[in-house]
């Protein structure tokens, strides 16, 4: 995971029984939009706690929270590659967060879950390839 071309965390870990076809499966999909969610919920419950901790700091001086310190945009990026070849990534807006929110992630805690989760589904023989909310009538 990234802001934009800095590192948040980087992991690299083996799957026993590497299925290719899992790249493309429901169940792939399904649990980088719920990370992206969960991390998104996560960063806004942050976001809270600092601007409570900080009122009083933010009333007196509300540059506290200009999220306009940096040129351009900032982006969250998700990506999983298989040696050096992406397969898939997520992005979301990064500066929609307080500064000392989006440049102090810690994932270490939630990693052992994340690569389990990724490391079932990579190694898994049975996936679902329908994308109902994507096909037009």
């Amino acid at each position: 995971m990234t802001v934009n071309d800095n590192f948040i965390v980087q992991r690299y870990f083996n799957v026993k029984d590497y299925n290719p076809k899992a790249k493309n499966s429901v169940e792939l999909l399904e649990l980088l939009d719920g990370f992206v969610v969960n991390m998104k919920q996560h960063l806004k419950m942050k976001s809270v706690s600092y601007m409570s901790d900080n009122q009083y700091e933010i009333m007196e001086n509300p540059e506290v929270l200009n999220t306009s310190i940096t040129d351009g945009t900032e982006i969250f990026n998700l990506y999983i590659k298989v040696e050096n070849m992406t397969i898939c990534q997520r992005s979301f807006d990064a500066k929609v967060y307080p500064p000392k929110v989006r440049y102090t992630v810690d994932l270490r805690p939630r990693l052992k879950n994340i690569l389990s989760e990724l490391t079932d589904i990579f190694s898994g023989r049975k996936f679902n390839y329908f994308y109902p909310q994507f096909i037009q009538k």
